[in-house]
């Protein structure tokens, strides 16, 4: 079942945060006293503070040569001098439904909440819950995907971390047949009300046994997606799903002046590409031999020391990618086995090979 927004919390960007910048023109300034977007896009966010016991964050000062990137490193929580793969793979799926399903779609059952009987509003969420672990299967297949969490990682990631709600459930569009849809794996968005500036955060998930296949693709794929034809197919796709955001009119209309080169918001828009890198990390094993109490702060050790490593790789990647400034947030998140972490979570959602 998956879990009800609550108030959310700013967040905090930890582990090489840059300063966005930016200032906002006189024109800017005038057309901002429309509607506060920070208040209209708070309303989107959900409270992941229960994320923390099965996710950890890697506090480091590890920095990329190429200026716009920023790495992070997340990996599951120890327990017993061993990491809880299943239970992350429960902590994924019990978040499924708003990663699958519009808002439109979850307030339409939110809104019966209090006019139902219990046990009629349970059959309800359940069967919201099924539809999404069905949506998901139905549009992994037709984009030919094999039905990977990563997608869902770092849609919690974004959210979490960046404090940036997804803007558009995008696998309600995957499933159509006759909507042709590729490009990022999620689209969120966040609001800067010191600057006036809003990001848009494209989402890209890449997860293979190998770090460095996993980078090289990522770079690739990056590199395509900001070509001009790609990134304009993407912001008609958020322009014409707008009504399922959950938006007011206005917030709708603040939102798309961003999205119109005829307004002046447009230039104070920033898109951002947002990454997951998940990949095979022997570290876990070597990391159980501290023992029930070291195993995770041993782990962390390690996993520094392999993220120095990378850093160089991405460097070299992006820049062969001509993307050696281009804003790219990368998470990192290591597993002892991708493929194991990808059958339980198909495994989960009732994806039967």
């Amino acid at each position: 079942m998956f879990l009800l927004p609550l108030a959310y919390p700013r967040a905090t960007l930890a582990g090489g945060v840059r300063s966005t910048g930016g200032k906002l023109s006189q024109q800017s300034a005038e057309q901002a006293e429309g509607p506060d977007l920070d208040t209209v896009l708070a309303a989107l966010r959900r409270d992941y503070s229960r994320l923390g016991p099965r996710i950890r964050e890697l506090q480091h000062e590890v920095l990329c040569e190429c200026s716009g990137a920023t790495l992070r490193l997340h990996f599951p929580a120890f327990r017993q001098g061993k990491t809880t793969v299943h239970e992350l793979v429960e902590l994924a799926w019990l978040h499924l439904t708003p990663f699958a399903l519009t808002r439109k779609e979850i307030d339409a059952v939110r809104a019966l909440q209090s006019t139902l009987p219990f046990d009629d509003f349970l059959i309800k969420t359940t069967q919201l819950n099924d539809a999404a672990a069905k949506l998901f299967i139905k549009a992994h297949k037709a984009t030919n995907r094999n039905g990977e969490a990563g997608e869902l990682l770092l849609y919690l990631l974004t959210e979490w971390i960046l404090g940036a709600p997804q803007l558009i459930a995008k696998m309600t569009l995957k499933s159509n047949p006759q909507m042709p849809v590729h490009g990022a794996d999620g689209i969120h968005v966040r609001y800067c009300p010191e600057t006036a500036r809003l990001f848009l955060y494209w989402g890209e998930s890449k997860m293979y046994g190998d770090v460095g296949a996993a980078i090289t693709s990522a770079a690739k794929s990056i590199a395509k997606s900001l070509e001009p034809h790609e990134r304009d197919h993407e912001l008609q796709l958020v322009q014409r799903n707008i009504d399922f955001t959950g938006l007011a009119i206005e917030g709708k209309e603040a939102l798309l002046r961003y999205l119109d080169p005829h307004e002046e918001e447009y230039n104070e828009r920033k898109d951002v590409i947002t990454c997951l890198i998940g990949f095979d990390f022997d570290g876990f094993q070597k990391a159980s031999a501290a023992g029930d109490q070291g195993a995770e702060d041993a782990f962390r050790a390690l996993a520094k020391e392999h993220l120095e490593a990378v850093a160089p790789k991405v460097a070299a990647a992006l820049e062969t990618a001509g993307l050696d400034t281009q804003d790219v947030e990368l998470f990192f998140f290591p597993l002892p086995a991708v493929q194991e972490f990808r059958d339980l979570f198909q495994a989960r959602i009732g994806w039967l090979s």
